[in-house]
């Protein structure tokens, strides 16, 4: 039997997620939401705090951009092509609402005497004043490598090599290729980067 924190929590994710996203063309997959465009997808993932309990439930939500041509040389391990319904971890771009309010990093807490209603305006108030907007300014490749030109975005240390080299801005991954190889890190870590500069034909 459900408990009463959980749900709040279903209804939360009912009323100030699904509602507003699915018309949007967005896919639910569990407390994840999907929306594939021609070439890009977006991502909103709302996780739960691992060391919550089911009368004390705390979220956050984070959001991910989709890049094939990073997966692909990234991730697909054993070519098996883009996944159907991709995660936000294995997204080029990734930001927590927190971020993107520019504030702290920001959790909901549900317990039996919250009021489910106001996080619902909340949840409804972030998509439709921080998320959404953000998606809008990245939802194709082209407004993808213009945030990443001028943005210092959270992603992997070769996210930005790996797009540049894959999309052929080679002048972009030179340079970054360059700053890579003066951060001085660990021998593993250059041996890689060396290694996509070899397959992109950045060492000439």
């Amino acid at each position: 039997m459900k408990t009463v924190s959980e749900i709040k929590f279903e209804k939360i994710i009912k009323d100030g997620f699904h509602e507003i996203l699915k018309p949007l063309g967005f896919k639910k997959k569990a407390n994840n939401f999907y929306l594939k465009l021609d070439s890009v997808g977006q991502i909103i993932n709302v996780q739960k705090n691992a060391f919550g309990n089911k009368d004390s439930i705390s979220f956050t939500i984070n959001t991910g951009i989709f890049v094939p041509e990073y997966w692909l040389a990234f991730y697909n391990y054993s070519d098996k092509g883009l996944p159907g319904y991709p995660t936000e971890p294995e997204c080029l771009i990734r930001e927590r609402i927190g971020s993107l309010r520019n504030q702290h990093d920001t959790w909901y807490h549900i317990k039996e005497r919250t009021d489910e209603h106001y996080l619902i305006a909340e949840m409804r108030k972030n998509l439709t004043e921080f998320i959404l907007p953000y998606f809008n300014r990245l939802d194709s490749t082209e407004k993808m490598l213009q945030e990443l030109d001028k943005a210092d975005m959270i992603m992997t240390p070769f996210g930005k090599l790996i797009v540049y080299g894959e999309l052929k801005q080679f002048d972009k991954a030179k340079r970054e290729y360059k700053g890579l190889l003066n951060n001085k890190t660990s021998p593993d870590f250059l041996m890689k980067v060396r290694e996509y500069g070899q397959k992109y034909g950045l060492d000439k």
